[in-house]
């Protein structure tokens, strides 16, 4: 007989099939709700909260109501340039399949040309400069009006997601912003400008001296609803034929703060552990697994960190607190002078690595707060 497969996919995969995504219906029904009505969003949570999953989800469902959705990844951005050709990347790659779109966006966009090559997954496609003596911002305003020509010619309603947009903050041109916001205000599409640095992504749109200040609706993904992710993890055991009692499944769920990357994870490893039926024991040991296989990831993030951001950090992992700057706090945690214990504060909270909750400075990833106390 043929094991069950485990059934909890915990890759930095997009989920787009529906069975494995957890339900997110009011958000998904906002989202298509300002598509429809051609209502820019500003989507942010924390890293790993299902995003872009959930962004995709939305598109499916506009394709499908006859939108023509376009998905733009621009992590990794090291120029204005780069930003130019990523977002012609996401043009083609969304209307390659599509002729009529195909041909069109090939008729209007000509700052880039397509290159589509063979790969594993069928085939890629880049976009490289079209040879044009215009360079940086330049090429980026190019761009950006073709693209607009592009909408202007569509009859459809427009979806277009910008994830990870808060990386244009990244380059250091002073007119990327006032460009990218002088064109897309005149675009006839929605925009989802999604992002993880929830810090640097809020100021873009709500400090005034920002070109995209007050542009578009501030939308937050929360935890997911408790009893909603218990309900979907032990019907997801239940599926693969072993047995997730509902205290078990609640205990799946709080350990990890229905933290959507998080629980997945630490389900699969309560498969894995458990034979048929799930235990307190097998979530315990689980968590240390979990703890484990997260290792590369947390070290990766404390080696990018100064000394005094490090201890800062492990300050508040240890002992949450509504007073940094207290003597108490200082000696007990060995953080030296004030002056430094601010400007860590100060980046660790632009990095998204420390937040305050209720007056109360904690570390945003419990996960990462429980490994740093180890």
């Amino acid at each position: 007989m043929t094991p069950m497969r485990n059934p909890f996919p915990f890759s930095l995969r997009v989920i787009t099939d529906p069975i494995g995504f957890c339900n997110r219906t009011p958000e998904i029904q906002k989202l298509i709700s300002y598509a429809k009505s051609n209502t820019n969003a500003v989507i942010y949570s924390q890293r790993r909260f299902g995003k872009t999953s959930l962004v995709k989800q939305v598109q499916q469902r506009l394709e499908k109501a006859d939108f023509v959705t376009i998905y733009i990844d621009l992590f990794g951005l090291s120029s204005a340039d780069t930003i130019a050709s990523r977002i012609t990347r996401g043009v083609y790659k969304a209307l390659y399949e599509q002729k009529a779109l195909w041909q069109k966006a090939l008729a209007t966009i000509k700052s880039h040309r397509p290159v589509v090559r063979p790969d594993e997954t069928g085939f890629s496609i880049t976009a490289e400069a079209a040879g044009s003596k215009v360079f940086g911002a330049d090429l980026l305003d190019q761009t950006l009006h073709e693209l607009g020509e592009f909408l202007a010619q569509e009859k459809r309603k427009t979806n277009i997601v910008l994830d990870e947009f808060q990386e244009i903050t990244e380059i250091k041109d002073p007119d990327v912003e006032g460009i990218m916001r002088s064109h897309i205000q005149q675009h006839q599409a929605s925009y989802f400008f999604v992002g993880s640095r929830r810090r640097v992504l809020l100021e873009m749109f709500s400090q005034k001296r920002r070109p995209f200040f007050q542009s578009a609706v501030n939308f937050e993904l929360n935890p997911l609803p408790h009893d909603e992710f218990v309900t979907f993890i032990a019907k997801r055991f239940e599926d693969a034929k072993k047995r997730c009692p509902p205290e078990a499944a609640d205990a799946i769920a709080a350990t990890v703060g229905d933290h959507p990357y998080y629980g997945q994870k630490l389900a699969f490893f309560c498969y894995e552990r458990a034979d048929k039926k799930v235990t307190q024991t097998d979530v315990q040991q689980a968590y240390a697994d979990l703890l484990q296989a997260e290792r590369p990831v947390f070290e990766a993030i404390v080696l990018g960190l100064a000394p005094r951001q490090i201890a800062l950090l492990k300050a508040i992992a240890r002992e949450p607190t509504k007073s940094i700057l207290s003597m108490d706090y200082i000696r007990k945690h060995a953080l030296k002078s004030i002056g430094g214990i601010q400007a860590a504060t100060k980046r660790l909270n632009q990095l998204d690595l420390i937040e305050k909750e209720k007056d109360v400075w904690i570390v945003v990833d419990r996960v990462f707060a429980r490994w740093l106390t180890q």
